[in-house]
């Protein structure tokens, strides 16, 4: 997966960034086909805001989170982005489903 970090108005530390590393790799056993993720990390006043934008074969996921720490922020992000994920599989299973013919039920028992 290719990672870019963007951050707008001060320098992340290298422990941010490997954090950052850390947390995008483990979306992979969520959704495998992740191809690239852009992180746009800025500093607003007191407000830290952590943008993540995941493009993978399936879909696109997209979030936005604002927090007081980087740390923070990062993790709120990335929990939205797995519920996205989540959905996105919830979805895809659905319609499978849907696909499928009704199974023959016995009805023997009602006799």
């Amino acid at each position: 997966m290719n990672i870019d970090i963007t951050a707008r108005n001060f320098t992340p530390s290298p422990k941010l960034k490997t954090l950052i590393n850390e947390k995008l790799i483990g979306l992979l056993k969520y959704d495998s086909n992740i191809m690239s993720s852009k992180v746009v990390l800025l500093k607003e006043g007191r407000a830290e805001k952590v943008e993540l934008i995941l493009k993978s074969n399936r879909a696109s996921y997209i979030t936005k989170c604002y927090s007081s720490v980087f740390e923070k922020t990062l993790m709120n992000a990335v929990d939205k982005i797995k519920v996205q994920i989540k959905k996105q599989n919830v979805s895809k299973s659905q319609l499978n489903n849907k696909n499928k013919p009704y199974e023959k039920v016995d009805e023997s028992f009602l006799d």
